[in-house]
């Protein structure tokens, strides 16, 4: 039994370990989720439930031919599958072995190398290796990481590296070829030992400490055993059965290549099947033990044995992004310009990081839209959420413009965007681009605006057309062969009304009598000349004729002179547009019928 002072230096001795692992930047750790409580960690590929998958459920085989592909819908919480083939069919043919002095310990450039072989040893060969991520309800991330071999001869060692560097690779050529990449502060090694009786011995996972110039830290964080049922944030298993690759059942789902000189029992017949303890799958729950952040590749290795500087043999190495983006646009209501001709498309960007558990780094957005030929003449930022000063940056040419810095999972950033030109709203679409590393941009998508939205998105274009036309009064002037002529003059006016958004280019108005309607200024009545007329914009216009008997209506006490006038004109965006006839009355006698005097007589 624990005496008080014993409690107290146990708990101050507890509260050093803490302060000293964030003291060195550490996250410190979470309790530990066991990772077979989510996924079918039972030494199969099958028979996994919704609540529970299996690897059956995450990928799908491509039989007849080699792999497997994931599943167009994951179960819930699943991400980041990735499937390697490590074998060809018909050889024995190997492109992916360490060559001699790469190890674990050392940083992958320089450090590790790659080799070739003609006949790869069937012990430390490598068929297939697999993984997937998972997110589970109290939002730790696990990862769930599998391989088949091709042997069942003796104990065997495995590794699995999940690496943050996106760029790790290495394609060997005909001799020893350097691997590309470093490794990054967090990266985590799995090293793992099973025997071929189908036993997992031990499970321990190491993390990586600093970057290039950091080192593999020999202090495991996290250690377990077989995913038993015990509280382990780190477990595995291996096929205690043999798993036959044959039949419309069959246990395997996707194509390998095993050797059976060596069986276990009857049972193992194909080498499209695995035997006892060819098959090693296990989880880690990184968020316990304090890894977080975002990962993108994925190697698994044979090796001489779980020390950190066992000599590693046969590899797979895949991509594993864990970390996304979402990416959203969105357009609200043009405008017509001021110039009654272009428009203004306002739309909103928007970049979230996804990642469920880290942070992406230098967010870019750029417009992927072809402006060539359309008429827009720029497209520039209007306001922004994130870090970055970007107000009035144009994005027409295609550039990339960092809008933040950062973003922490879940976190989102808003761009507003406005493009003018003489596109009525349209369809376009931004490439947003982010790192999972400060300086990397592997994370990407794009987002549209529908050809449906930007339809509903366009500026409602109007215009019309008023005319009146009113009667000026009548003169008696100078006529033909000495006689005297009565002359009726008019007033028309041709208004474009203030509701209109567009400007509208009008002929001269038509007239049933007036053959010649002259342009005046509507104030002066000075000579003018402009037909386009800008909202709420009137243009005036005078004529005369001379009426005739037959033109004369209720004679003789209200006697009168009636014509009409209409006038068309084209919408500097879109549109034709009719106004009248509208008519006229001059009075010849009565002035109190239309405050017009009555005759006047000019004639001399």
């Amino acid at each position: 039994m624990f005496s008080l002072t014993k409690l107290r230096k146990a708990l101050s001795a507890f509260a050093l370990c803490c302060l000293g692992v964030m003291g060195m930047g550490i996250t410190p750790f979470a309790l530990a989720d066991n990772p077979a409580t989510y996924f079918q960690l039972d030494g199969d590929m099958k028979g996994g439930t919704q609540e529970k998958p299996d690897w059956s459920d995450v990928f799908d085989s491509n039989l007849p031919a080699v792999g497997a592909t994931p599943k167009a819908s994951l179960p819930s919480g699943f991400s980041s599958p990735t499937f390697v083939v490590d074998f060809f069919p018909a050889t024995s043919n190997d492109n992916s072995l360490f060559a001699t002095g790469s190890k674990d310990t050392l940083n992958i450039t320089p450090g590790w190398q790659c080799k070739k072989t003609n006949n790869v040893n069937d012990k430390t060969d490598i068929n297939n290796a697999y993984a997937v991520a998972y997110i589970n309800p109290n939002n730790h991330l696990i990862v769930y990481f599998a391989l088949d071999v091709a042997s069942n001869d003796g104990t065997k060692d495995v590794g699995f590296w999940f690496l943050k560097d996106p760029d790790v690779s290495c394609p060997a050529g005909s001799g020893t070829t350097a691997f590309v990449g470093n490794h990054t502060d967090g990266d985590v090694l799995i090293v793992s030992e099973f025997t071929n009786g189908g036993r997992v011995s031990e499970i321990k996972a190491y993390r990586w400490n600093g970057g290039a110039n950091g080192s593999l830290g020999t202090t495991p964080i996290a250690s377990g055993g077989e995913c038993n049922g015990d509280a382990f944030n780190v477990c595995a298993r291996v096929n205690t059965a043999v798993l036959n690759g044959d039949g419309a059942n069959a246990d395997v789902p996707w194509l390998v290549k095993s050797k059976t000189s060596n069986p276990s029992g009857p049972a193992y017949t194909s080498s499209k099947d695995l035997d006892i303890g060819m098959f090693f799958e296990g989880g880690i729950d990184l968020t316990a033990v304090g890894i977080s952040g975002c990962f993108n590749r994925y190697l698994a290795d044979t090796r001489s044995s779980t020390s950190l500087g066992a000599t590693i043999f046969d590899f797979a190495l895949g991509d594993f992004s864990n970390c996304s983006i979402g990416a959203a646009k969105a357009c609200t209501q043009a405008t017509v310009n001021s110039d009654f001709a272009t428009f203004t498309s306002p739309f909103t960007a928007t970049v979230t990081n996804s990642s469920p558990t880290g942070t992406v780094y230098d967010v870019t957005i750029n417009e992927s839209f072809n402006f060539a030929n359309t008429g827009e003449t720029s497209c520039t930022i209007t306001s922004n959420t994130g870090d970055q000063n970007v107000n009035g940056t144009e994005l027409i040419t295609g550039t990339p413009v960092k809008v933040a810095s950062s973003l922490a999972p879940g976190a989102s950033v808003t761009v507003g965007i406005s493009c003018i030109g003489s596109l009525n709203s349209f369809q376009n679409a931004i490439h947003a681009v982010a790192g999972s590393a400060p300086g990397q941009s592997d994370i990407t998508k794009d987002a549209v605006v529908s050809a449906v939205s930007a339809s509903a998105c366009q500026a409602t274009v109007t215009a019309d057309l008023d005319i009146t036309k009113v009667c000026k009064g009548m003169q008696l002037v100078a006529g033909t062969n000495g006689l005297l002529a009565l002359q009726t003059d008019v007033r028309v006016e041709v208004t474009n009304p203030s509701t209109s958004n567009q400007s509208v280019t009008i002929t001269t108005p038509v007239d049933t009598k007036v053959s010649t309607l002259n342009q005046v200024d509507c104030i002066t009545g000075g000579a003018k000349s402009d037909l386009v007329l800008a909202p709420n914009e009137t243009a005036c216009f005078l004529g005369s004729y001379n009426p005739t008997n037959a033109d004369l209506v209720n004679p003789p006490s209200s006697a009168a002179f009636t014509d009409g006038v209409s006038v068309t004109g084209e919408g500097s965006i879109n549109g034709t547009f009719t106004a009248g006839p509208v008519n006229a009355t001059c009075y010849l006698c009565d002035t109190d019928l239309d405050g017009i005097p009555d005759v006047t007589d000019t004639s001399d």
